[in-house]
């Protein structure tokens, strides 16, 4: 396994540790392409894990 197959698993881990990945197949699957809405999918909800709710929106 190369450095960068190690990388890509280790964000495939932490995106399904986080919730964002509900489909433990998805990582074996990771150097495949998808479709653009699924990587807009992840980065909303990533964004709306970790933005407070409560903060300033500025």
């Amino acid at each position: 396994m190369t450095s960068s197959d190690q990388k890509i698993k280790m964000i495939g881990q932490m995106a399904q540790d986080a919730g964002l990945i509900e489909d433990p197949q998805w990582l074996e699957r990771l150097n495949e392409p998808v479709p653009l809405w699924i990587v807009l999918d992840l980065l909303l909800r990533w964004i709306d894990r970790t933005e407070p709710d409560d903060g300033p929106y500025d």
